[in-house]
């Protein structure tokens, strides 16, 4: 018997995987319907920016400042 063959605990775990991940992304594989349904995960952020605009800046000055416009158009 030739001894560079993997153990067969690892052709196993290769074979199992193998199948799980077909199942897994083919919707016509047989195993596919007893999945569960995948989980639809909703993420509940917090708004960009910072609330800044450029009508609540002080000045005129402060208007044209390149930081300024640059936050007002992540906003």
């Amino acid at each position: 018997m030739p001894t560079d063959f993997p153990p067969l605990d690892d052709l196993l775990d290769a074979s199992d995987e193998s199948l799980f991940t077909s199942t897994r992304y083919n919707p016509q594989q047989v195993l596919h319907q007893l999945l569960p349904p995948p989980k639809q995960i909703s993420y509940n952020l917090r708004s960009s920016g910072h609330g800044l605009t450029l009508s609540a800046l002080p000045s005129e000055f402060m208007r044209k400042n390149c930081l300024y416009r640059m936050l007002d158009k992540m906003i």
